[in-house]
């Protein structure tokens, strides 16, 4: 049996009977993680990974003496090879074989991440251009070009499915999704002593189960070569969400940040977002920001807004709630004007939404004085999609009983208007005229089990945030296989998801009150992938604060969509309720631009992607066109003539393939090196004739062959010096920041008071928490020492040919 050190790239070997040829492996301490290419005649075009010793290998003799090939099969050889050969250190190994569509700005993180650009990456893109791509590319190649990584997703709890299809279809990839379910199943077939976190290379969660205390617990000996957070401006608060992602974000050698609304307006928040795994203050954050403009997709969008004139009850309505809403934003104070604020926001939902806050309003301010409410800390743009009961019982105005009058007529006036809403009675007629597939939004989870029950459709399904995981899938698959002709979603039930393949009318039932939630929603349809118009309709109550300013600001927004500058803001919920109670209207300039946080870069990375994508697609060419050739066991010499019509030198090409070691010995990869030169003339006439002419022993061809592999090798030091030290750097501060929290993570989400004494005893153990988490930062710094160290291996002959 063959032990892993005496393996190379390139070698042929027997494993479960089946040939197989090395593609890269990866040794430590007398073990080895391999991945093979099948060469046999049951296993050809599969691709597996085997661990040594655990799995018996035998090397298969294998001869270093050229084999004379006719041109045609010279040609598929050479195909072959140059598909799988890497251009320069940087390229992406990964890209080839992913599944997408080739966008060059899509592959500048990547470029980024192998060139050591940086270790921190906000990746701002505007909604639909691809963010999952290219976090997706991120880990992929990290994971390319080291086989023993580990990358976490942190995602929304709905698109954890998505992620996962998204890595395993597009990349090849063996996520597994980790909840109490997912963890509690894995657990059941492991030893005790193993971590169900470290089975996968790759996990996804959610934030909302990773902020647990027993789930940090589980991650404390953990770090990670890759930490992404999808939907990453949910965790600037100051929530156990935000602690959470700050602690995991500093175990992260490499973190990615994805958002399509980075700033929100609220400087201090965007100021959280971009320090998110910065401990020490000294890493910077590499940002990409790119419009549709800057993408060129080609898409198109309309975005009509249809006036809905109110029926006389729903204008006495809105009458009515306007003079109530702006008596109390002028009386009370901060608990009275969010009571102000959701009813407004309740009324242009629907009259039926209103009706049901206003009686329960009244139900609470019956059952309990003003002093037994203190204020929520509930923000503005709350996600949530459920009505928000714990606000309606705050204090509105000073004169108790002139506000149960208000509310009583206010709640007849509302019950009046529900009996025929003039927004669900034009929401049907669009979708008769419309006769295709449709996504309606809407704020609020009643009025979308409202909407459902006023049109009484079949193929007819709902997505919001109280719905299973496994009846969100459901409700996803019948849409997009086409069992569902409508969707009715809210915010929080269809954050990041992908549903442009089968669908392109989105309709709003009611303008969100957070403007940066209308890009979010139309991005379900409008993205990378789109080929047909997208129509984003727009229901507006006419005459109502719905129109006068949510209108207005909307109009604006479309006419400048492709124009917003990397970090410009706009007016957020707490500016369009101020100017909707306060008739103090959102001037022109609402919009600015956000200067960059100290420690934050942009880097001009547009030729240099361009150029990889285009050795990308050439490389996908030559492998799909030569899909069933595999390299031979030994190098082939062919000639070949050339198309020429005058008399030219015949020529000698030698295609190489250097490889590169550390200064442990281990294999760090291989680069492809071409030869030429003039023969001295016409060498069809012998076979031996020819052997001899290409013969890579020939002094000639080793001298070249010596110096080139010298430049190389040179090259390959300078490109990796600065990535070795950025990585350096990265690794000391995670050691810093595990030795200053003495590796805990849960300690942060505990309240200290009730288990002080608990984590007292449990000292020692922490201490070997720290030992064993520290230790694979070790090993990940000796291993870059020795990268530091480079040397050139060896070189093999993959072919050669005179061109005549």
């Amino acid at each position: 049996m063959t032990t892993p050190a005496a393996l190379r790239c390139g070698d042929v070997v027997r494993i479960r009977g089946e040939r197989w040829r090395i593609v890269r492996h990866v040794t430590h301490d007398g073990a080895a993680v391999v991945d093979a290419a099948g060469c046999g005649a049951t296993n050809r075009a599969s691709r597996a990974t085997f661990l040594l010793p655990c799995e018996p290998i035998d090397l298969l003799p294998a001869s270093s003496t050229p084999r004379l090939v006719t041109p045609a099969e010279w040609r598929h050889v050479a195909r072959r090879a140059l598909a799988e050969a890497w251009p320069s250190w940087t390229s992406l190994r990964a890209a080839a074989r992913a599944a997408f569509d080739i966008i060059p700005f899509q592959l500048e993180p990547a470029l980024a991440l192998v060139r050591g650009d940086g270790c921190r990456f906000l990746i701002a893109d505007a909604v639909g251009l691809g963010k999952t791509i290219q976090a997706g590319l991120m880990i992929a190649e990290m994971l390319a070009r080291r086989p023993d990584a580990r990358a976490l997703v942190v995602a929304p709890a709905g698109l954890r499915d998505q992620w996962c299809d998204e890595l395993g279809r597009r990349f090849g990839l063996d996520p597994v999704v980790l909840d109490a379910p997912g963890v509690a199943q894995l657990s059941a077939g492991l030893p005790p002593e193993v971590n169900p976190w470290t089975v996968r290379q790759v996990a996804i969660t959610s934030i909302d189960y990773v902020k647990r205390p027993e789930t940090m617990r589980g991650l404390e000996t953990l770090t990670w070569d890759v930490v992404v957070f999808d939907e990453a401006h949910n965790l600037t608060g100051r929530s156990d969400r935000a602690a959470a992602a700050a602690l995991l974000a500093d175990r992260a050698r490499v973190l990615v940040l994805l958002t399509a609304t980075p700033h929100s307006g609220d400087e201090t928040a965007f100021a959280r977002l971009c320090g998110l795994g910065n401990p020490d203050g000294e890493e910077p954050l590499v940002v990409f920001r790119r419009t549709r403009a800057d993408a060129a997709t080609g898409g198109s969008r309309r975005a009509p807004i249809l006036r809905i004139r109110p029926t006389p009850a729903e204008a006495a309505m809105h009458a009515a709630l306007m003079r109530y809403a702006r008596l109390v934003w002028t009386e009370g104070a901060g608990g009275a004007r969010l009571v102000a604020s959701v009813l407004a926001r309740r009324a242009c939902s629907s009259a039926a939404s209103l009706a049901r806050s206003v009686e329960r309003r009244l139900a609470l301010l019956t059952d309990s004085g003003a002093a037994d409410h203190p204020q929520p800390a509930l923000p503005y743009g709350d996600e949530d999609d459920a009505e928000p009961d714990t606000l309606l019982g705050l204090p509105g105005l000073r004169n108790a009983a002139d506000e149960r009058r208000r509310l009583e007529v206010l709640l007849r006036l509302a019950r009046d208007a529900a009996e025929r809403e003039s927004k669900l009675a034009a929401l049907e007629r669009v979708l008769e005229r419309a006769n295709e597939p449709a996504i309606v939004f809407t704020e609020y989870r009643d009025t979308l089990r409202q909407i459902a029950r006023a049109l009484g459709v079949e193929g007819l399904v709902e997505l919001h945030g109280g719905l299973t995981r496994r009846e969100r899938a459901d409700a996803l698959r019948r849409f997009t296989t086409g069992g569902a002709r409508v969707l009715l979603a809210t915010d929080a039930g269809s954050e990041g998801l992908n549903l442009h393949h089968g669908c392109r009318l989105l309709i709003n039932l009611e303008l969100p009150w957070t403007p940066l939630r209308l890009e979010q929603r139309a991005g379900r349809v409008d993205r990378i992938g789109q080929h047909r118009r997208v129509h984003i309709v727009h229901l507006v109550a006419a005459d109502t604060c719905e129109e006068v300013t949510l209108g207005r600001l909307v109009r604006r927004l479309h006419l400048s969509r492709a124009t917003l500058s990397p970090f410009e803001t706009l007016p957020d919920e707490r500016a369009v309720v101020e100017a909707a109670l306060s008739i103090r209207p959102i001037t022109a300039d609402a919009r600015r631009a956000s200067a960059m946080p100290h420690g934050t870069i942009t880097l001009d990375l547009g030729a240099d992607a361009a150029a990889e994508a285009a050795w990308i697609r050439q490389a996908r060419a030559l492998g799909a066109n030569d899909g069933h050739t595999d390299m031979p066991n030994r190098p082939v010499i062919a000639v070949v003539r050339r198309r020429a019509r005058r008399t030219v030198p015949s020529r000698g090409v030698w295609l190489f393939r250097l490889g590169f070691v550390d200064g442990a010995g281990h294999h760090v990869g291989h680069l492809p090196l071409a030869l030429a030169c003039t023969l001295a003339g016409p060498e069809r006439r012998a076979d031996s004739k020819l052997r001899t002419a290409l013969d890579p022993r020939h002094p000639a061809v080793q001298d070249l062959l010596r110096r080139a592999g010298d430049e190389r090798l040179l090259a390959l030091q300078l490109s990796c010096r600065g990535a070795i030290r950025r990585w350096h750097r990265r690794e000391h501060a995670l050691i810093a920041s595990l030795r200053a929290h003495h590796a805990r993570l849960s300690a942060v989400l505990v309240q200290r008071g009730l288990f002080d004494g608990r984590l007292d005893r449990l000292a020692d153990a922490q201490a070997a928490r720290l030992s064993e988490a520290l230790s694979r930062s070790h090993e990940r710094m000796a291993d870059l020492d020795a990268c530091d160290r480079l040397r050139l291996e060896g070189h093999d002959l993959l072919f050669a040919v005179v061109l005549e």
